[in-house]
């Protein structure tokens, strides 16, 4: 098993933060440290980290530790290209997860039971903004943020499993995106394949704690709930 983390955007709603999200502290310790600290507790050594805004700030961090693929058009695509690029590096299942993702350990030790080719990490709840998800007869039928609340089964958080079978029939559904001039999320690519009859699988993170931090107030948010531990767990 592999480890995915987007890290390459560069966080404007934030404001006028000067370092990537993930090099933001909770507990004195960068986000981007508190995740990798969770795949390593869960078995997960091969860490590959695609950097991008003022990557040599990640480098510096964590030198040898991870693995990296550069985006460099990190300003004018989402992160579709990024996980383009990490698809090419990878041999193994792997997971991938949000730069901005502050998480309970205890969610991604979900996220590895999950037995379909393609699962995701999803909230029953909804949250405005984010990534949300519609199931029926227990697997995802749509994952993007124009599902009406109504009708949506919950939000995507920004953690998914990927089968070694699956590696190359997506980046397929991506490349083909990208050649095509559609810029976006790395969903798309996902949609296209349950198009195409996968499944896609989920867990539910049934009240365990996440955030993803796009503004600034959620970061203020996610030191709130994770402040006064000393790890995510």
């Amino acid at each position: 098993m592999q480890g995915v983390i987007l890290a390459a955007g560069k966080g404007s709603r934030m404001g006028n933060i000067d370092v990537p999200k993930c090099l933001l502290e909770i507990n004195e310790m960068p986000v981007i440290r508190h995740q990798i600290n969770s795949f390593k507790k869960n078995g997960i050594d091969d860490i590959l980290v695609v950097t991008g805004y003022k990557s040599e700030m990640i480098r510096k961090l964590l030198n040898n530790e991870v693995k990296y693929v550069e985006n460099s058009k990190f300003d004018e695509m989402n992160n579709i290209y990024s996980v383009w690029l990490a698809i090419k590096k990878l041999k193994d299942d792997f997971v991938c997860i949000y730069g901005d993702l502050m998480f309970d350990e205890k969610i991604l030790k979900k996220c590895l039971e999950i037995k379909s080719e393609i699962g995701l990490m999803v909230e029953p709840n909804t949250r405005d903004e984010t990534m949300k998800v519609k199931i029926e007869n227990e697997k995802i039928v749509a994952v993007n943020k124009k599902i009406e609340n109504d009708k949506a089964s919950g939000n995507f958080i920004g953690m998914a499993k990927f089968s070694k079978k699956i590696t190359e029939p997506l980046f397929n559904e991506i490349n083909e995106l990208i050649e095509n001039n559609v810029d976006g999320y790395y969903t798309l690519g996902i949609e296209s394949l349950i198009k195409k009859n996968i499944n896609v699988g989920y867990q539910f993170t049934n009240g365990l704690s996440w955030i993803d931090m796009d503004e600034i107030n959620e970061f203020e948010e996610a030191k709130k709930i994770f402040g006064n531990e000393r790890e995510i767990s």
